[in-house]
């Protein structure tokens, strides 16, 4: 009886501390309801002063940086990125997934009625050659595109592959 009691605690005590994993890992990650605010916030600093705006994505602004959540901003009529962590001066055209997809040309098209549209792509998940689940909502702002990128998360921690 003593073993039973050992075994349903231990098994008890897996499940706690696999789920608080899970839970804590979740935290690192931003929601994509947190992006689409975030992308909000972005749209208005752009409305207000540009060029004030793209200093700030770039300098990573605690309103505009959150965990693994960024702004990204391109101009709309060359493509090539003003606003991001890695690729400013790039070609947002160039972004293909694994899957040969190429979610940089679905951004690119972003409709000009200041609507946020959502892009489904995989990418790896940070720190990880795991490739995973993201949206990126993004939204026209005069001249230029700007967006926020969100994993996708099937459960708490839990990456959709």
């Amino acid at each position: 009886m003593k073993s039973v009691h050992r075994l349903i605690h231990a098994i008890v005590l897996a499940l706690l501390l696999g789920y608080g994993g899970n839970l804590a890992q979740a935290e690192e990650f931003g929601t994509p309801d947190e992006a689409k605010a975030m992308l909000a916030r972005a749209v208005a600093a752009m409305q207000t002063n540009k060029d004030a705006a793209v200093a700030k994505f770039n300098h990573n602004d605690p309103a505009f940086r959150d965990r693994d959540l960024f702004v990204f901003c391109f101009n709309g009529r060359d493509g090539k990125f003003v606003a991001h962590e890695a690729f400013v001066g790039s070609d947002v055209r160039a972004l293909v997934d694994r899957r040969g997809y190429q979610f940089g040309n679905a951004m690119f098209a972003a409709p000009s009625d200041g609507g946020i549209i959502e892009i489904a792509y995989v990418s790896p998940i940070l720190s990880s050659t795991n490739q995973v689940s993201k949206r990126a909502y993004v939204s026209r702002v005069g001249n230029h595109v700007c967006g926020v990128s969100a994993y996708r998360f099937n459960g708490p921690g839990e990456p959709t592959q």
